[in-house]
C-alpha cells in the first residue's frame, strides 16, 4: 500500500502558499504540484517498463497501482498528460481508502481548471481528507475559503482550517496562517501573530517564512526592527534556497551599505541572480547599481553569480 509517510515526505501541498515579495504581496497558489507528482514517481522508482504492468494491477483493482496510475496521467510520465484519466484513477484510489488519496485527489482538482467544476469537487474530497485529520487536506480548505475558489469567502472557516494544520505542526500551514495575520483581509490584522506563525513555519527550514519574518525584522512589524536579523534571514533564504526575492533584498542591503558594509560587487551578485530567476524588481534595479560600479567590478561580480549558481546547480 501507498504509505501516509510517503506522501507526507515529499510535502504534495507545497502548492498552496502566499507570497511576501520585497513588500508584500498576494496570497498566490504555485504551480509546481506537476513537479511534486513527479517526485512521488522517483520515490516510487516507477520506470517506463513497469506501466503495463501497473495497469493489469490497476484494472483488477490495486489501490496502490490505481494511485500510480493517477499521478502517471496527472505528471505525463511515460504516458499522454491526462488529468480527467488523472483522477479517475485517483478516485478509485480515494475509494479504496489508499492512504492520502483522497486529499491528493482533493489538490488534483484543485489545480485542474480543464475540469468543469473542479474547485467543488476539490473542496469535496479535501473535506475526506480533513475529516482524518491530514494536515495538507486542512491546509488547502484554507486557501480555498480564503481565496473564494468555488465558495463564499470566508475569513472563519480558512483561519480554522490554517489553524488545524498549523497546529499540528504543519509548516506551510504555519506560514499561510501568518500571511493571513499579515495582510488582514480574512481575519484582523496582527503583526505579532503573523511573526509567531512565521517564525514556527521558519523553524522548519520553510523558505517564504525565512524570507517573510526577514521583512518583519527590516520593516519592525510585530517584532523590534532589527537590520542584522533581517539580513541573516534573508542570506538564509538567499543561499541556502536560492529564493529570489530574499537575493533582491540581500543585494539592496548591500547596495545600500545598511547593517553591513556597502559592497557593489556583492550588491549585483545578489540582484543579478534574482534577475535571472525572473524576479522582476531585480530586473530594474540591476542597472542603478551597474552605474556605481566599474566595469572590472561588473566583471567580478558576474563571475561570482557564474560561481554561486554553478555551486548550487541553477
Amino acid at each position: 500500500m501507498v504509505t501516509r509517510a510517503m506522501v507526507s515526505r515529499i510535502g504534495l501541498c507545497a502548492l498552496l502558499l502566499c507570497f511576501l515579495y520585497p513588500r508584500i504581496g498576494n496570497c498566490q497558489a504555485t504551480d509546481d504540484f506537476t513537479v511534486q507528482g513527479r517526485a512521488v514517481l522517483n520515490d516510487l522508482q516507477i520506470t517506463p517498463q513497469m506501466i503495463p504492468a501497473i495497469h493489469e494491477k490497476a484494472d483488477k483493482g490495486d489501490a496502490k497501482a490505481q494511485y500510480i496510475l493517477g499521478w502517471l496521467y496527472f505528471t505525463g510520465e511515460g504516458v499522454d498528460k491526462d488529468h480527467e484519466k488523472a483522477v479517475e484513477w485517483m478516485t478509485k484510489a480515494a475509494n479504496q481508502n489508499a492512504p492520502s488519496a483522497r486529499t491528493q485527489l482533493g489538490l488534483m482538482y484543485l489545480v485542474s481548471k480543464d475540469i468543469d467544476g473542479n474547485y467543488g469537487l476539490a473542496r469535496e474530497w479535501l473535506l475526506k481528507g480533513a475529516a482524518q485529520n491530514e494536515s495538507d487536506a486542512c491546509n488547502a480548505l484554507g486557501v480555498i475559503y480564503s481565496q473564494g475558489l468555488g465558495v463564499d469567502l470566508n475569513g472563519d472557516q480558512a483561519i480554522k482550517y490554517f489553524r488545524k494544520a498549523a497546529d499540528a505542526g504543519f509548516d506551510k500551514a504555519q506560514f499561510n496562517l501568518g500571511y493571513q495575520y499579515y495582510a488582514g483581509k480574512v481575519v484582523r490584522q496582527d503583526y505579532t501573530e503573523a511573526a509567531k506563525w512565521f517564525r514556527l513555519a521558519a523553524e522548519q527550514n520553510h523558505v517564504e517564512a525565512t524570507y517573510s519574518l526577514g521583512v518583519m525584522f527590516r520593516d519592525g512589524q510585530g517584532v523590534p526592527a532589527d537590520n542584522a536579523e533581517a539580513f541573516r534571514l534573508f542570506q538564509k533564504a538567499a543561499e541556502a534556497y536560492g529564493f529570489a526575492p530574499a537575493q533582491y533584498n540581500l543585494g539592496t542591503m548591500y547596495f545600500n551599505g545598511k547593517r553591513v558594509p556597502q559592497d557593489l560587487v556583492l550588491a549585483y551578485m545578489w540582484v543579478s541572480l534574482a534577475a535571472d530567476a525572473g524576479f522582476e524588481p531585480s530586473k530594474e534595479l540591476l542597472p542603478t547599481v551597474a552605474e556605481k560600479m566599474t566595469p572590472g567590478q561588473i566583471a567580478e561580480a558576474k563571475r561570482k553569480a557564474q560561481s554561486w549558481s554553478k555551486a548550487h546547480g541553477s
